[in-house]
């Protein structure tokens, strides 16, 4: 036959346009008469009109009928859809196909403001389109085109669209795949059962031996009692719907496969008289691959009744008929059906597990399944590993199929009733002794939850909450919980209160301003109202930074909690070398902005008193704030961070030679002039060669700023160079600084770790007031400062004391106008100091400048002052911060 070119019909003009009728609303559209439907195919080997439907055509049985209509439907670009049929003695005398956008959805639901189900928002498709045959059977299976209309009024899908026409996602000829098995396991029409019990075992058991799943579907109730009809079919039956697929919906749900792939094989079963059903409908072929016979199948994991029947005497729980759930067992709510449930399990040694659950209106429960925990399999996900170098934890097998279970309904009366019950299961039980460690049975009692926080709030976390139950208890069976089940009770806490943290947070600093009005703190949000920076400091700090607030150091380093803020305290040290807190705060970031904001909170929280020297890291940022905000105070970097990151700068070879190192640190802390340190650090980069290090070139361009030689006469500078000081901090902080706590557990253990150190600082004063330490020499100076220093400054001073009784030698001395000049020698560095002493003014100074940078007088002075037979230290040598008596008078 000669081919000819087939033309492509024009889509319908107002396709992409609402259709709307006069009112507004969504309406018949006038009806295109003119565009005629078209092959959608460019040339063809037959006519075109071989193709169309006519009236008069003949079919042998309605299968014909539909599969012709559907590819004429699929060559011009239009869905089918099956319409009514008449049905005479068994006999189908009339059917209607038709185009699948005839009609109009329906307004059902749509006006029903207390609607109880919300549905999900369908896609109008339906425009009132009359495009269909109508077939009349004539004798036999013959059927005839009785009537037909071929014009649409809306316009066709493109050839490169046709595959998700839905009439066209049926499996082809060569997709087909036809199950292999006995012929006697086979469906076929007109087979009868027995319930429809029977049909779904006995579907089941076909396709188990075929090799695909088994999904029930949809069923017709007639008197709301006797199912009509029900439908069997192939789990991999239509589409996964794009529900909860929008980017908006905030719920976060898991990540389900596609598995359903519009497979069409399914039988449906019709209700004839009494309890017998017959399979009216059956498609047998499938268009996927089959799973092999080792393969395990989610709709086939149930016991048969062969092993029901020979583990029903083995394995039926043993328990007083009393506590056995049965049919028909009524529940005042949900909570008393979990407890019964659960004791019953407890006696019989099984734990149990809640199972799937139906809401309505999204709050009340109609029904809910309560199961053994070994119920089903886990998946081979959880069980395999696909990146060998992903870690996993390797779980152990628990799961194993069994079916024991209890279904609860709500009945009219708001009660809950069992209205299905599995009592075999397939697995052994747990022996009595063993009973306590059911996870089911495992619970938190009221007398253990408080462990939990009071271990937090000591910083030696959940696993050790555990242990003085133990030994209260007496035995481990009588906790009622293990370890794992303190760890996921603090896990599920953390998660409740992770969206309200930092309210939790600011309403706690709230109550403490309003418990006492000593306590200060502020803070500050963003146009999201999410905190970005907050400020505290209680009454004790607040009074700790009047005694020892003229040197503190301001450390930015430790990131805290999960929200990733950064904690940044200000401490000092007290009149027992102590570390002590001046106040805390955390910042969501470092710009020069929230440093502003956090130092100026500072000085209103101190009364406007800036302290004399900060010690910071180095920071730009924060240098520049500090020069807005602090002018008047002397801005130093830590020496030890300095040392801590030189060897990182260095080469490989220098990081562990021992000879920089010492030289370094000589350089470093041993300079007590400018020149001395300027003339061994040129020496130290000429010998190892470091011309070329720009970060060394860096550090020394800043020497002024964290060099002591530099800053001698600073007060107290040398105090920053205490490591026993810098460690004592560090530790504190690291009591509760983790980025796994949150801001309300970090406030936990911040009060108690803050509670320690102020413990600590009690002791050490009760220790100085009522003990007396041990004197080495005779010397009265010595005795004096045992009595007015702390015991931690005088084991310093006293040191002074020995040297300058044991190592010191007076090389030369002058006087004039009362002002005596000492020259001292006998040091290893065969240096000479020179001593001035008022004898007048009673003051001293020493060229060393020890007395200036740490606070306590030096060796040399002493040595002065014994010259002077001077018995007590005179009031200008001797530091009210340093004194026992620093935080009175």
């Amino acid at each position: 036959m000669e081919s000819v070119t087939i033309v492509q019909a024009q889509p319908f003009a107002g396709i992409n346009s609402p259709l709307l009728l006069d009112e507004g609303r969504p309406g018949t559209p006038e009806r295109d008469t003119t565009s005629m439907p078209q092959p959608c195919s460019t040339s063809t080997s037959q006519s075109a009109e071989e193709w169309k439907p006519a009236l008069g055509m003949t079919f042998e049985g309605l299968e014909a009928v539909e599969a012709f209509y559907k590819s004429f439907a699929h060559r011009v670009g239009f869905g089918v859809r099956v319409g009514q049929q008449k049905v005479v003695d068994n006999v189908i005398e009339s059917k209607r196909y038709m185009c699948s956008s005839q009609g109009f959805r329906s307004e059902k639901g749509k006006r029903n403001v207390k609607a109880a189900n919300k549905k999900r928002k369908r896609e109008v498709t339906r425009c009132g389109c009359d495009a269909h045959i109508y077939v009349k059977r004539c004798s036999g299976n013959t059927y005839k085109i009785h009537s037909m209309i071929e014009q649409h009024n809306h316009g066709f899908v493109p050839p490169d669209k046709l595959h998700l026409i839905r009439s066209n996602r049926g499996a082809s000829e060569k997709e087909k795949v036809i199950p292999e098995c006995d012929e006697a396991l086979r469906p076929s029409i007109g087979m009868a059962f027995e319930g429809l019990s029977s049909a779904e075992e006995f579907y089941k058991s076909y396709a188990c031996h075929c090799g695909f799943k088994v999904r029930v579907g949809q069923h017709k109730l007639l008197n709301k009692e006797v199912v009509q009809f029900k439908r069997f079919m192939c789990s991999r039956e239509g589409f996964r719907s794009d529900k909860g697929k929008d980017p908006s919906n905030e719920r976060k749900k898991r990540n389900v496969k596609v598995t359903r792939c519009g497979c069409n094989a399914h039988i449906v079963v019709k209700w004839c008289s009494g309890n017998t059903y017959n399979v009216s409908s059956l498609i047998e072929h499938h268009n996927h691959g089959l799973v092999s016979p080792d393969k395990v199948i989610k709709s086939k994991r149930r016991v048969s009744e062969k092993a029901k029947n020979k583990l029903s005497s083995s394995l039926a729980p043993e328990c007083d008929e009393a506590l056995k759930p049965s049919v028909g067992m009524v529940f005042e709510d949900i909570g008393s059906v979990e407890e019964f449930y659960k004791s019953y399990a407890h006696h019989c040694g099984f734990s149990v597990r809640v199972g799937q659950r139906k809401l309505l209106n999204n709050e009340v429960v109609q029904w809910k399944r309560f199961m053994c925990s070994r119920e089903g399999f886990r998946s081979d996900k959880c069980m395999g590993v696909d990146d060998p170098s992903r870690k996993r934890k390797v779980r152990k097998v628990t799961r194993c199929g069994c079916d024991a279970r209890i279904i609860v309904k709500r009945c009219t009366d708001n009660k809950y009733k069992i209205t299905s019950w599995i009592e075999h299961h397939n697995h052994g039980f747990v022996p009595p002794d063993k009973c306590h460690l059911i996870r089911s049975n495992r619970q938190l009692s009221d007398k253990v939850k408080p462990t939990v926080s009071t271990h937090c709030k000591a910083s030696s976390g959940t696993s050790q909450a555990n242990k003085p139950d133990h030994v209260s208890e007496g035995r481990s069976d009588n906790v009622g919980c293990t370890k794992r089940d303190l760890q996921k009770y603090h896990h599920d806490l953390c998660s409740k209160i992770k969206n309200e943290d930092a309210q939790i947070f600011v309403a706690q600093l709230c109550r403490k301003q309003q418990e006492d009005s000593a306590f200060f703190f502020d803070c500050d949000v963003d146009d999201q109202g999410m905190l970005v920076h907050v400020f505290w400091a209680d009454a004790t700090s607040r009074k700790n930074y009047i005694y020892f607030g003229d040197i503190l150091t301001f450390d930015s380093t430790n990131t805290m909690n999960q929200h990733g803020m950064i904690f940044a305290p200000f401490t000092g040290t007290n009149h027992h070398l102590q570390s002590v807190l001046f106040g805390a705060a955390f910042l969501a970031d470092e710009k020069i902005e929230s440093y502003a904001w956090l130092f100026q909170t500072f000085l209103r929280a101190m009364g406007g008193v800036s302290p004399k020297t900060i010690v910071t890291r180095e920071n730009d940022r924060m240098k520049a704030a500090i020069s807005n905000v602090l002018p008047a105070t002397s801005h130093r970097l830590c020496m030890l961070e300095m040392l801590e990151r030189m060897p990182e700068k260095v080469e490989p070879s220098l990081r562990n030679n021992p000879l920089f190192q010492t030289r370094m640190n000589e350089c470093v802390l041993g300079s007590e002039t400018v020149f001395e340190f300027e003339s061994k650090w040129e020496s130290i980069i000429s010998d190892f060669g470091l011309q070329g290090n720009q970060w060394l070139a860096e550090r020394y361009s800043t020497r002024e700023r964290w060099i002591l030689a530099y800053s001698r006469d600073t007060h107290l500078s040398g105090i920053i160079r205490s490591t026993a000081w810098s460690k004592s901090a560090k530790s504190f902080f690291n009591c509760f600084i983790n980025q796994k706590l949150s801001l309300a557990e970090f406030w936990l253990r911040f009060e108690s770790a803050l509670e320690c150190q102020r413990q600590e600082e009690s002791n050490a004063d009760h220790t100085s007031a009522y003990a007396t330490p041990q004197l080495i020499t005779s010397w009265g100076l010595e005795k004096h400062g045992s009595v007015v220093f702390t015991h931690e400054v005088f084991e310093r001073f006293q040191e002074e004391i020995v040297a300058a009784r044991d190592h010191r030698v007076v090389e030369d001395m002058a006087q004039t106008e009362g002002v005596k000049t000492v020259a001292i020698g006998g040091d290893d560095s065969d240096k000479v100091r020179e001593v001035r002493w008022d004898a007048v003014t009673m003051t001293a100074n020493c060229s060393c400048k020890l007395f200036e940078s740490v606070g306590i007088s030096c060796r040399h002075i002493n040595l002065v002052l014994r010259s002077s037979k001077l018995n007590e230290l005179p009031s200008s040598c001797v530091l009210k911060r340093w004194q026992k008596s620093a935080k009175f008078g």
